[in-house]
């Protein structure tokens, strides 16, 4: 019986059989030379609890839980860590979106989603973070990266039962997800930045006026 991918050792649980594997393994070493291709003498045995062990193994797949490698540009604050959740749970909707309609309007930042949203999250935490672009003005790559990401989530969030207006995904986007969140706080950072761009900006483009006076 061959050993399976995922199971360089053999099957889970069996201590002996896997140290005669790797002492075999290291004696290798002792080899004058090589490149060494040997077949390991024994069949891998069967495992004691067949039904355990095919739930560890469905199919070719490695049984082992690696953990995500960290991120060093991940964002730290609430709002930032919140947000990159809420981007990777929407990934597989957005995925179905543009399967089901061949294209999307998410792009012209020329950053990944994901570059994006940590961008917006730098930024209210303070508002001299790197721009990720230094071929235009820091304020119009912010505009470009929040409008990517109002584009993501209203692609993603169609896909989804109940969203069938403009105005549902709209009040979805600015008053129950994070982004929302976010976008109302960038909205307060630019109307009280001086710099005419970004003013410009928290007047006129961060959240829609049908938001900000719903009445009208």
């Amino acid at each position: 019986m061959p050993f399976e991918l995922g199971r360089p050792l053999g099957v889970p649980n069996d201590a002996e059989f896997q140290k005669r594997v790797l002492r075999a393994a290291f004696a290798l070493l002792d080899a004058e030379r090589g490149p060494l291709l040997i077949d390991y003498a024994e069949d891998v045995p069967q495992s004691s609890s067949p039904e355990s062990d095919a739930e560890a193994m469905n199919g070719m797949v490695c049984a082992v839980d690696f953990p995500a490698l960290p991120d060093a540009t991940a964002p730290t604050s609430e709002i930032g860590i919140a947000l990159m959740k809420e981007i990777a749970a929407l990934a597989p909707w957005y995925a179905v979106a543009v399967a089901d309609r061949g294209r999307t309007t998410v792009g012209p930042s020329g950053l990944p989603v994901i570059e994006a949203g940590k961008y917006l999250a730098a930024f209210l935490e303070n508002q001299s973070a790197p721009c990720p672009r230094d071929d235009m003005p820091a304020a119009s790559v912010l505009k470009l990266a929040y409008e990517d990401l109002k584009a993501y989530y209203t692609e993603a969030i169609t896909m989804q039962p109940g969203f069938a207006t403009s105005k549902r995904v709209e009040d979805w986007l600015f008053r129950e997800s994070v982004l929302g969140t976010a976008l109302w706080r960038l909205r307060a950072i630019c109307r009280a930045n001086e710099d005419q761009p970004y003013g410009y900006l928290g007047r006129n483009s961060v959240v829609p006026d049908r938001q900000i006076n719903p009445a009208n």
